[in-house]
């Protein structure tokens, strides 16, 4: 195996999983990777869940995890929260698993302005009246945080629109652009780096979406894989800029051992 792969990050909702049922191969692959003593993380942009509901979620798909080895777009958010605002109010848009990671980070989730930071996430019981005090909030001087800016999840059967649909109606309303917490971002790529011990150099972060996973991986300066059993397609990935490309392009998670057992160093890297 390239010995300077020590961890692996994998994105959860097309590529290892669609709605309940794991991708064909997916629970054995990681399995055989678990046994040659990689670490593992899952990294998921969907706030509405909390750790261990995702790690219930593989389990019953067949694929191992523990809620510690979960990363959501709700903690990264919660913890850059905390740390610029300690103590202060958040406005959430999104359902009580980002409520609750909030106030984890001892943070007072309140629903009306004033507050230090509006954070918009997944909420699938979205209302205008929700919309509108985020707006209000951030137009009297929150700062403004979204999860993620993802268009579209993958199902099983298709998909469903993303967290990026609400974040797109709040920086309309406000003309302010939200910073993102999930991925792509730096802020999720050393959240995920942080949560292995490992430096970037010694990861790969796996995934279908080049946007939001491969693009993760190239900012944060790790090795990127983009599986094809959810969103982008070899032909968008060919036809990217050089610098968000992946440094492999495989059919599913069952290809990955067989590119770890033979993949050098990509020249420049």
């Amino acid at each position: 195996m390239n010995g300077r792969v020590r961890g692996l990050v994998f994105d959860i909702d097309g590529s290892l999983v669609r709605g309940p049922d794991a991708i064909p191969g997916a629970p054995e692959a990681m399995a055989a990777l678990r046994s040659r003593g990689l670490a593992v993380r899952f990294f998921t942009n969907d706030s509405s869940k909390t750790p261990a509901d995702i790690a219930g979620r593989l389990a019953r798909a067949g694929i191992a995890a523990t809620a510690d080895e979960v990363l959501t777009a709700a903690l990264v958010a919660a913890e850059y929260a905390a740390g610029h605002f300690p103590g202060g109010r958040v406005l959430v848009v999104g359902g009580p698993a980002l409520s609750d990671a909030l106030a984890g980070h001892g943070l007072h989730v309140v629903d009306s302005a004033p507050a230090d930071a509006v954070v918009v996430g997944r909420d699938v019981e979205l209302t205008y009246a929700k919309l509108d005090a985020a707006c209000h909030a951030i137009w009297d001087g929150a700062a403004f945080l979204a999860t993620n800016l993802d268009r579209r999840m993958p199902v099983k059967g298709g998909f469903v629109t993303g967290t990026g649909a609400i974040v797109k109606a709040v920086e309309w309303g406000t003309a302010r652009s939200a910073r993102v917490m999930g991925k792509p971002s730096i802020h999720a790529a050393r959240a995920a780096f942080r949560s292995l011990g490992l430096p970037a150099r010694e990861v790969v972060v796996v995934g279908d979406a080049l946007g939001q996973d491969v693009r993760m991986g190239r900012v944060g300066g790790a090795l990127s894989v983009l599986v094809l059993t959810g969103s982008s397609t070899r032909e968008e990935a060919d036809a990217a800029p050089a610098r968000w490309r992946p440094d492999a392009v495989l059919a599913d998670v069952t290809e990955l051992g067989p590119w770890l057992e033979r993949s050098p160093v990509p020249a420049g890297r």
